[in-house]
């Protein structure tokens, strides 16, 4: 099985800012394609004041048992979350174990520190805009990157307001300047 062609054909590879990453979503689907058994997830550390959060995760399956951790903290996540840090330190944990487990050596989306990003462009630039190579818009990928720039709380209801906002007759191009405006909308509010 070649795991990065299974990750790219599944939008589980984004293209943000010239560089790829890997999303959790792909590698948890390819992950379990690759005989993944289980996922075991421990809260190792939790400290109510700050917010900050450190989880230990492991994945076993036919490719062996391995194990890493992932912290969160309102200061390495996005706003949209910052008070779900249990939660993103929890993903960031399975993200870098399904990664050791997959042997890939991409950046999971997840792990980048939200708004610490967008702490280095000045203000009157506009946030990254998704480059997608392919001709056709991708979906998954346009979702993903509205995830990171904080427009939605997870890839779902970003897929969900994407049925809102296309119609059938527009072209590839005409989504994509959609698709940033609306992201844009509700990141600027």
């Amino acid at each position: 099985m070649d795991i990065e062609k299974r990750l790219r054909n599944s939008g589980g590879i984004i293209r943000l800012q010239g560089k790829e990453y890997v999303t959790y979503r792909g590698l948890l689907f390819v992950a379990h394609e690759a005989g993944l058994e289980s996922v075991d997830v421990k809260l190792l550390e939790w400290d109510a004041d700050s917010k900050m959060a450190i989880v230990a995760a492991t994945v076993k399956g036919e490719r062996g048992s391995f194990s890493d951790i992932g912290d969160a903290s309102p200061s390495n996540v996005n706003r949209m979350i910052a008070n779900a840090t249990i939660r993103m330190a929890s993903t960031r944990a399975q993200a870098r174990a399904l990664r050791s487990y997959l042997g890939v050596g991409f950046t999971s989306l997840e792990e980048l520190p939200g708004d610490q990003k967008s702490k280095h462009q000045s203000k009157s630039q506009p946030k990254s805009q998704p480059q997608i190579k392919e001709e056709q818009f991708n979906y998954v990928a346009a979702a993903n990157w509205a995830l990171s720039q904080g427009a939605f709380n997870s890839v779902d209801e970003a897929l969900d307001a994407q049925r809102d906002v296309f119609d059938s007759s527009m072209t590839n191009e005409e989504m994509r300047g959609v698709w940033r405006s609306e992201v844009e909308a509700r990141t600027n509010p």
